[in-house]
């Protein structure tokens, strides 16, 4: 979302296991902190980063587990498929299909975080 938001002040950044679209979130834990998309489409719209994918200007690594329980992998393709529309070229995606949102399998984290160093290291690193 800061990407997006405040696109001057960050070259790069990982998302992981991010949701993108609160209003395809968990409705009994959104609807505390932002209602519900019926009753306040603003709050959702605002807060969602599937609705600033055009403004995307640093690079962005966004990591998701293909099973993930919690925030489901249709959210990230989603953000994905506007990168594709908006022709955006300075995102990646990273998908474990074997992970839920909780990662359990010890070489899917150390692949997880070695692409986020990499990331870090090609994209903000000055050389």
């Amino acid at each position: 979302m800061a990407l997006m938001n405040k696109p001057n002040e960050f070259k790069v950044g990982c998302a992981i296991r991010s949701v993108t679209d609160w209003a395809s979130y968990n409705h009994d834990y959104t609807g505390n902190i932002l209602n519900f998309p019926e009753t306040d489409p603003e709050a959702f719209t605002k807060s969602s980063p599937i609705y600033y994918a055009d403004k995307l200007e640093g690079h962005l690594l966004m990591l998701h587990g293909m099973v993930d329980d919690n925030v489901e992998y249709k959210d990230i393709i989603r953000l994905s498929q506007r990168f594709i529309e908006f022709g955006k070229k300075n995102w990646s995606l990273a998908s474990y299909p074997v992970e839920a949102h909780g990662f359990k399998e010890t070489y899917s984290w150390v692949d997880e975080y070695g692409r986020i160093l990499s990331y870090f290291n090609t994209y903000l690193l000055d050389k």
